[in-house]
């Protein structure tokens, strides 16, 4: 075999392990994935046409998984070619012990690329419709039809060559890429997964400036909700606005405003009121991420405060919602992630004027809210002294796998809450001891005893802690005596079972004489015997208390 045509027979055989090992990748994906594939770049181009629809970006994750896909056959076949070579005298290749998932995806995604340009041009050249798997080209063949045939001994051929062409240059690839970290393409993926509802997380703010307006936690509303509600003791006012600029336009100094923004996410705003309430950037900053421990912060003209007020969901589910309050000498503002509102009640004393609210200044309302805060964390325990009440029955009647996980989920939530009760403790006895002409000495009262609540809460809440973990060595417990009742009752059976079989095996040992097997009646006798074996050893135990 000359040189020339034993390099094409190589590139025959290359091309068709890589064809056929890949199309069985291409058909489990297929499959898995229930989206029509390609294979190559085709799936990318796709992808993107689609890109508002959840198809798009499995198409671009398939295609990104794809091009490692190829990369490693094609890179196997050409390391270990002479065991697949026919022509055995072609010089081996130079492959990298080691590439990076960078160099992988560029390496497939050239390969694929050009599988993509081979495939559109022979499919222009010649019309074979889509039936090129191997029964469609062998049922063409038997009746006379070769260019399928053709075609796909071609496109082996020429895949062989790329296949090889492009592995030869694997190391150059990576001498290129070597400075390309995968988290560039890890930021594109999150930058291309970024939906309204998505959870935005404290690593992906690392890297940004001091102070930049990044929205820091899961988005609960679409739209944000600004309402605005001004006082004194003879005046009471409740405004709606669709933006910001309205609300702060129409504010009247003379009388007590407090405005409550639902919603967290949208970075105009928060600069619009920090500018015109003079609030520093990091201030800003800390109002849009939620992820923040509860703390107080206290400037020149005002007060911020960050709380944590927590949720119980509709599925049961501990939620803590971030609360932040900035405290002014003639307003208060108030920013909540959700619509469930637990100022409702204020409203209402304010609507009516029950109680001194409209008689005092701003720092009473930052106060009354405070307090209500704090008050819905009895809410909250009472909730869960239901259902640890409920988990105490259960694991004195019938514990299952499912009461240790209820237990371990009270457990998480139990730590939740004291990491959201402890510092804000602190909050509130800060706030009770500044010095700051914001917060009058009458209101200082009424602080400390909002202050008592926590530590109360925080009481419970370590009540709660230890009698949840009192029950997980309840449950422990249980499960092991269910299993020692268990082994029991399969002991006393096993220890019945023990002289009945020994009688058993005397009588069916295979000795030619056994006098009493020719007694008349002796069936009967054993069967007796046994009974009465049973009858005396239940007797027996029932006496050691062990039934």
């Amino acid at each position: 075999m000359t040189n020339v045509a034993g390099l094409v027979v190589n590139r025959l055989v290359y091309g068709f392990v890589f064809a056929f090992l890949y199309q069985i990748v291409v058909a489990v994906a297929t499959s898995l994935l229930s989206i029509p594939l390609t294979g190559n770049i085709q799936d990318l181009i796709t992808g993107f046409e689609h890109i508002e629809k959840e198809q798009g970006y499995l198409l671009i994750f398939w295609w990104i998984i794809s091009t490692i896909i190829i990369t490693a056959l094609s890179l196997i076949i050409v390391r270990y070619k002479k065991y697949i070579s026919p022509y055995k005298n072609e010089p081996d290749i130079d492959i990298p012990p080691k590439i990076t998932a960078v160099t992988a995806i560029v390496i497939g995604a050239i390969i694929s690329f050009l599988f993509f340009l081979l495939d559109s041009i022979l499919g222009s050249i010649v019309k074979i419709d889509s039936a090129t798997d191997v029964q469609a080209i062998y049922a063409a063949a038997s009746n006379g039809d070769f260019i399928p045939l053709v075609v796909s001994i071609v496109f082996s051929i020429i895949a062989g060559f790329i296949i090889v062409g492009v592995a030869s240059k694997t190391a150059k690839v990576k001498e290129l890429t070597k400075k390309v970290d995968i988290s560039e393409f890890s930021k594109f993926s999150k930058l291309m997964s970024k939906k309204d509802d998505d959870v935005t997380t404290l690593s992906d703010t690392v890297g940004l400036q001091p102070g930049a307006l990044v929205h820091v936690g899961e988005q609960h509303v679409k739209k944000v909700l600004i309402q605005q509600i001004e006082y004194d003791v003879n005046n009471h006012t409740v405004k709606d606005f669709e933006n910001i600029d309205d609300c702060l336009n129409t504010h009247d100094n003379s009388l007590v405003s407090w405005t409550n923004i639902v919603g967290l996410h949208n970075p105009d705003l928060i600069r619009k009121i920090g500018q015109y309430y003079n609030l520093h950037i990091l201030t800003q900053a800390d109002i849009m991420n939620t992820q923040l421990r509860p703390k107080l912060d206290a400037q020149d003209e005002n007060l911020f405060l960050i709380l944590k007020l927590p949720h119980i969901t509709n599925e049961g589910k501990l939620f803590m919602e971030q609360i932040s309050l900035i405290l002014g000498k003639d307003f208060v503002i108030s920013f909540q992630e959700t619509e469930d509102d637990v100022f409702n009640p204020i409203r209402e004393r304010l609507e009516k004027s029950i109680g001194a609210l409209r008689t005092k200044k701003s720092d009473y309302l930052a106060y009354a809210l405070i307090d209500a805060v704090i008050d819905h964390f009895y809410v909250v325990m009472e909730h869960i002294g239901a259902r640890t009440e409920v988990l105490e029955e259960e694991l004195m009647s019938n514990p299952t796998a499912q009461t240790l996980e209820v237990i371990h989920t009270l457990k998480r939530e139990m730590v939740v809450l004291r990491k959201s009760i402890w510092p804000l403790r602190e909050v509130i006895d800060s706030l009770e001891r500044t010095d700051s002409e914001l917060i009058e000495d009458r209101t200082k009262r009424y602080l400390r005893d909002v202050y008592g609540h926590t530590v109360q809460v925080m009481d419970n809440i370590e009540g709660l802690r230890d009698m949840i973990g009192g029950m997980l060595d309840t449950y422990l417990s249980s499960v092991s005596n269910k299993m020692n009742e268990i082994m029991k009752t399969l002991t006393i059976i096993a220890s019945i079972f023990i002289p009945i079989t020994f009688i058993a095996g005397i009588y069916g040992t295979n000795f030619q004489y056994i006098p009493e097997l020719e007694w008349e009646g002796s069936y009967f006798v054993m069967i007796f015997v046994m009974v009465i074996i049973v009858m005396a050893m239940l007797a027996w135990f029932k006496k050691k208390q062990w039934l």
